[in-house]
């Protein structure tokens, strides 16, 4: 789950508490997203969520086949779409929208356990 940090409009730090950012530079203080994995700050939760969420590679896993296109994939992603839907998103990026939340749910809940170090 992305964390709420501050950023100072004057110099761009970020800065885990909004008293710190606004003694900065005294400037306006914006709020930002952290992405889990890479901290990079985002403007949109959303797209703080989805930073790293394509690029995490499965762990204990070195690539799962596709059954569809038969390709081999690494990428956490394509992982929880082949188990779920039965294909990855590089050959048929269509799916119900059942599937699009289990998959969200998956990739949310594989994230929060790299983030913790459970994963």
């Amino acid at each position: 789950m992305p964390r709420k940090a501050y950023e100072c409009s004057a110099c761009n730090e970020v800065h885990k508490f909004h008293h710190e950012a606004e003694r900065c530079c005294q400037p306006d203080v914006g709020e930002v997203w952290l992405c889990d994995i890479c901290e990079e700050a985002h403007e949109d939760k959303n797209d703080a969520t989805d930073c790293c969420a394509n690029s995490v590679k499965a762990k204990g896993v070195d690539t799962v086949r596709c059954p569809n296109c038969y390709r081999d994939q690494d990428l956490i992603r394509h992982a929880f779409e082949i188990e779920v839907a039965g294909h990855c998103s590089e050959c048929n990026p269509h799916y119900s929208i059942d599937d699009t939340f289990k998959i969200d749910d998956l990739i949310s809940q594989h994230l929060e356990d790299v983030a913790f170090g459970l994963a």
